[in-house]
């Protein structure tokens, strides 16, 4: 998951991941991160002719949430920058003291953007992977990292009396997935490479490292499509485990620009 990574970035790279994030948002960066004395801004940023402060807190030692002390006279820092907004970008979230502070910047008709740490988890996925690998951990070692809010679903090997997950972490580069020609059908079969290998007999098969790259399931899903236009007919079963595989490899997939399956 990203969480463990985000703790491992520094101050500052926390403030360039922050400007990436933004940027991915749609602000335009006038004023990006430096090092030194920072005369009481991390950034300046600009969204439909609104300029906002940006003030980037990371906790990375202590996972604490951002108190009042930790941000002074902010309505006096954008009026010395001339910004008629400001953006809350912290690696935690803000204490009660802090949010009713912000939010009373609001009740003076300025702009508030607040970004936490679990926006921040939400926004992750949506940005793309060259961007993403500046800042976190190599594809190979990532894992249910996209569907941060949803209970992790296991994807158990067909084999019978098997009952290895062949997404795990472990078991992903142990595995497969391939078509299974038998009398006049074809099954879509998945499972550990030692358990299903032999049953694969239908032209096509993928290792589970390798379609969890998102280019590469794309071309996967346009093996199966192919198939239908073969006429050969589809075992009942085919498209829930197509339905199946699909959702598993959801939770394990490297996005989109991080690099190729080699």
């Amino acid at each position: 998951m990203y969480q463990d990574d985000i703790y491992k970035l520094t101050p500052n790279q926390w403030e360039w991941f922050a400007q990436d994030v933004l940027f991915h948002l749609g602000y335009t960066v006038q004023i990006g991160p430096s090092e030194g004395v920072d005369d009481g801004l991390d950034m300046i940023v600009e969204l439909e002719n609104t300029k906002y402060l940006v003030s980037c807190k990371h906790n990375f030692k202590t996972k604490k949430n951002v108190g009042v002390r930790a941000e002074s006279d902010i309505r006096d820092r954008m009026e010395q920058h001339n910004c008629g907004g400001f953006i809350a970008f912290y690696s935690t979230s803000a204490t009660t003291g802090l949010k009713n502070k912000l939010l009373s910047l609001k009740n003076r008709d300025y702009e508030l953007v607040e970004i936490y740490l679990d926006n921040i988890l939400d926004i992750i996925p949506t940005m793309r992977g060259f961007i993403l690998q500046k800042y976190f951990s190599r594809p190979q070692d990532l894992h249910h990292q996209l569907l941060q809010e949803t209970e992790y679903k296991p994807l158990i090997c067909m084999k019978e009396d098997c009952e290895k997950d062949i997404i795990s972490q472990r078991n992903i580069p142990w595995s497969m997935a391939g078509f299974h020609h038998e009398g006049n059908k074809i099954h879509l079969i998945y499972g550990c490479k030692h358990c299903v290998s032999d049953y694969a007999n239908y032209p096509y098969w993928a290792e589970i490292s390798q379609i969890r790259y998102i280019e590469q399931m794309l071309n996967w899903r346009s093996v199966v499509d192919n198939i239908k236009t073969e006429n050969i007919e589809l075992s009942e079963e085919f498209y829930e485990h197509w339905a199946y595989l699909q959702e598993a490899i959801l939770q394990i997939q490297i996005p989109q620009g991080w690099g190729r399956w080699i």
